[in-house]
């Protein structure tokens, strides 16, 4: 069933009628073209829009490149002539010839109707509305297209199934119609560049050139000023303020404080202080090396210069008796050589006691045995200096034993300075604490306990143990032990108690024998056996009746 027309429908279809009866009998007028204003009363806007610039010189014609050409050659032929103001190089085109890319006049609907009713493609009222197709006949093209597109692309996958392999387009090579001209060197030939630069119009661009878009650019330049001084401004206004004021400062959680660790705070001091205490220990023992290093060569010097001094008759262990711990000491004075040189010969007199007696030359029975080995002596003294004369030098057998003699003492003066530091590693210990200095955490040593040396004066451990009180003090009272006292009374002392002399008769007045107390032939060397009570009794009679002889 048709629609109904509309009453608005009605009227345009009346007023197209009328238009149709009153265009077809008349006469076509001739077009009357307005007639110009002048320029006074043209507006801003119809003198802005009827001027137009010719940017790629579309407006450049044959003529124009004539007139162009002849004005050159003036230049350089006759220029008076340009001066000339009849002469004309240029024809005034007619402005129809020369208008280029005019602006087309806005085409309305209703003039659109017009010329589609003049020329006579009207339609049927059942396809058209209005003079517009309807809306089930643009359904039905819209339908048709959309099958088309979608049996198109049905072909085109099945086309693609069969070949099973995808092939690669080849690109297309673009290939310029115009050929590139190469125009001349302008600072050689200038005249030949600017004919050629004119007759190929090079200054029109050319597709694939590049063109510099010089307002995008100074538009950049102009974002870039405004953004630094808007950066500079901020600066200024806010440059008394912090500007990390309004950040959150967030920290990144290590791996190890995802989870809870078994060490806690304690534990972490606790391992700090050990590690504090083995650095102290390796410095401390490092020290000490470097320290007995040093103290071994003294040792081995001192050792030395005292057998040099004393000789070979004195044994390694009365040295070592006498001057003890003195060898491990910096200082060495005089007054102290001499001292423990006089103890040196004391101990080696009274050794000398114990050795058998040796006759006088003077004798009368001996005199003569005397005067028999001297004689044989100096026989033998001459004939081994007859014999020597020949060789004025030492063998090497003997530059070899003197060699290995001398390394061998080497050797065994080494072996005696480590024992001795190895004995008294203690007090290089305190040594090295002592110049290394206590730790600010220790508290200050109110009170220094000082090291003594012990000191026995000869006495043996049987002599102390078996001997009263009473006993001991006659040999040497308590107060000579003090450790305060002058260092001169106490060498004093010293030689003045440990003489053999000495010690024999106070060993014979205690013990009735000048060897010390009698040790029983069971009893072993460190075994020390205590008498009875029946013993004391009967030593005690025996003093009393030696006093009262």
């Amino acid at each position: 069933m048709a629609r109904k027309k509309s009453a608005a429908k009605k009227a345009r279809e009346a007023e197209l009628k009328e238009s149709t009866s009153t265009i077809a009998p008349s006469e076509p007028k001739p077009e009357q073209k307005p007639e110009p204003k002048p320029k006074e009363e043209l507006s801003e806007d119809e003198s802005s829009s009827s001027e137009e610039e010719d940017e790629f010189g579309d407006l450049i014609t044959e003529d124009v490149e004539s007139g162009i050409n002849n004005v050159l050659g003036l230049l350089k032929s006759n220029p008076e002539k340009l001066l000339d103001p009849n002469a004309k190089f240029f024809n005034d085109p007619e402005a129809e010839n020369y208008e280029v890319n005019k602006k087309e006049k806005p085409l309305y609907l209703k003039d659109y109707h017009r010329e589609n009713l003049l020329a006579g493609g009207y339609k049927d009222e059942s396809e058209t509305v209005d003079g517009e197709k309807s809306y089930n006949t643009l359904q039905r093209e819209d339908r048709d297209q959309l099958l088309m597109d979608i049996k198109k692309a049905f072909d085109d996958d099945e086309d693609d199934d069969d070949d099973d392999f995808l092939h690669k387009k080849e690109a297309e090579v673009k290939q310029d119609d115009a050929p590139v001209t190469k125009l001349p060197d302008p600072s050689k030939d200038p005249d030949s560049f600017l004919s050629a630069f004119l007759d190929n119009q090079a200054w029109i661009p050319k597709k694939g050139d590049k063109v510099i878009n010089l307002d995008k650019i100074e538009a950049e330049d102009e974002d870039e000023f405004d953004n630094a001084v808007d950066s500079f401004e901020h600066a200024y206004n806010f440059r008394y303020e912090d500007p990390n004021a309004a950040e959150i400062v967030s920290y990144a959680r290590n791996q190890a404080t995802l989870r809870r660790s078994k060490t806690n705070s304690r534990k972490r001091q606790r391992e700090k202080k050990l590690e504090q205490k083995e650095q102290e220990e390796q410095e401390i023992n490092e020290m000490v090396k470097k320290k007995k290093t040093s103290k071994l060569n003294k040792v081995m010097d001192r050792l030395s210069k005292i057998k040099e001094a004393v000789g070979d008759q004195v044994s390694d262990e009365v040295i070592e008796k006498v001057f003890g711990d003195s060898l491990l000491q910096e200082d060495f004075d005089d007054a102290d050589w001499d001292s423990k040189m006089a103890e040196i010969f004391n101990e080696q007199y009274y050794d000398a006691e114990n050795v058998k007696p040796e006759w006088d030359e003077d004798d009368e029975i001996m005199g003569e045995y005397y005067e028999n080995e001297q004689d044989d002596e100096e026989d033998k003294e001459e004939e081994e200096e007859e014999v020597a004369e020949p060789v004025s030098k030492k063998s090497k057998k003997d530059k070899l034993k003197e060699k290995k003699s001398a390394k061998k003492e080497k050797e065994s003066l080494k072996e005696k300075a480590q024992q001795i530091i190895e004995a008294n590693t203690l007090k290089i210990i305190d040594e090295v604490e002592e110049e290394r200095g206590r730790s600010k955490n220790k508290d200050e040593v109110k009170f220094k306990y000082r090291e003594v040396s012990p000191e026995s004066f000869g006495l043996t451990t049987r002599d102390i143990i078996l001997a009263d009180d009473k006993q001991l003090n006659s040999f040497i009272g308590i107060k000579k032990f003090a450790p305060y006292r002058p260092k001169e009374l106490r060498l004093k002392d010293k030689r003045k108690y440990t003489k053999k002399k000495h010690l024999q008769e106070w060993r014979k007045e205690v013990f009735h024998d000048k060897n010390g107390p009698r040790v029983p032939e069971e009893a072993k060397e460190n075994e020390i056996w205590i008498p009875n009570e029946d013993a004391i009794k009967e030593t005690r009679k025996e003093k009393r009746k030696h006093k009262q002889k």
